[in-house]
């Protein structure tokens, strides 16, 4: 009788930790929880579970949509290219497959874990709405979006206004370039991200301040949020100078207020900054998250121009944590 009772017993504990460990991998899988948030787990659980993934599903997969035009560097335009990058075997040892926005489907998409896009200022309505569904799917992957990708319409998009009008056009006003319709579609795409562009056309921050070309331009200094804790930024050191060129700099947007975002990395200018028409925070955001989970991640700064071999030219130093805390603050948290 006691051998029963303790077989029962035996039973109901590998069924208990059989059902901890299922719902374990759901809530990973599904980002409600990063790999390494697991307690008394941590890295431990990241590998159990990758390896899991690889056996499964391969993974973790990285895609690069790329466009034909605006910041980024995806795939060798020039040298330091973001596929490169990943796949140097002294940074990630990581092997991204690459595709043009043109030739996309949510199809393929929906068979990556980290979808990156970059280099890509030109997209369609109807192509936008696949990165939502992507990043909207509770199984889909991390959506990384970075500089100016996606601010200009496609031919057949048009702007959304706002219902107030411009007291010195009498016209009404453009919510933003993320903001837009085609036909019969409405979408809000900077909700997703967590970010807008503080202007509708000048969204870089070379549009908006004179750099000249081919010379670096101190642009400010890169802040940490307080703890420095966050995986995506781990191991930075606080205040270090940031140098930009002309063409190869960022995006300027601002954090939305009342959604799921973190603004995790900024650049500090020094003191609040002016251009005609403008009046700039003393900071703008250079690396912001959003969403459960954190899966949609906005990159002001293309990764790849944090080492952008042109500083090293130039007498500038360069940064490879951003770049490898991207991949690994993905995978493991």
């Amino acid at each position: 009788m006691q051998n029963e009772i303790l077989i029962q017993n035996g039973i109901r504990a590998i069924i208990l930790i059989a059902m901890i460990f299922v719902l374990l991998f759901l809530l990973t899988f599904t980002g409600v929880i990063g790999c390494s948030e697991i307690p008394m787990a941590g890295e431990a659980w990241c590998d159990v579970y990758w390896t899991i993934k690889t056996y499964t599903t391969g993974g973790p997969r990285v895609l690069i949509v790329y466009g034909d035009s605006g910041l980024g560097n995806p795939i060798g335009f020039n040298n330091g290219s973001l596929e490169e990058l990943l796949a140097d075997p002294n940074l990630l040892s990581v092997h991204a497959d690459t595709q043009h926005i043109d030739n996309l489907s949510y199809g393929v998409l929906q068979n990556y874990d980290i979808v990156i896009v970059d280099r890509a200022k030109e997209i369609e309505t109807k192509q936008l709405r696949m990165f939502i569904d992507y990043a909207s799917n509770p199984t889909g992957g991390v959506l990384v979006w970075t500089g100016d990708a996606g601010t200009k319409l496609g031919p057949n998009d048009h702007p959304v206004y706002t219902e107030d009008k411009d007291p010195s056009t009498d016209t009404n006003t453009i919510l933003g370039p993320w903001s837009r319709r085609d036909e019969d579609y409405i979408i809000s795409f900077d909700e997703l991200l967590g970010v807008k562009p503080v202007d509708n056309e000048k969204i870089t921050f070379c549009e908006l301040f004179s750099c000249r070309e081919g010379m670096p331009m101190l642009a400010g200094n890169i802040e940490t949020e307080p703890s420095g804790n966050h995986p995506l930024i781990r191991g930075i050191t606080r205040s270090l100078p940031l140098y930009v060129f002309k063409g190869e700099d960022f995006g300027i947007v601002e954090t939305l207020s009342g959604g799921i975002t973190n603004e995790v990395l900024s650049l500090d200018f020094g003191s609040k900054m002016s251009v005609a028409g403008y009046d700039l925070n003393k900071s703008v955001p250079l690396i912001v998250t959003s969403g459960i989970g954190e899966r949609i991640i906005y990159y002001a700064l293309p990764i790849e121009y944090y080492a952008n071999p042109e500083l090293e030219k130039a007498g500038k130093a360069t940064y490879l944590l951003p770049i490898e805390n991207m991949y690994y603050g993905i995978i493991k948290g």
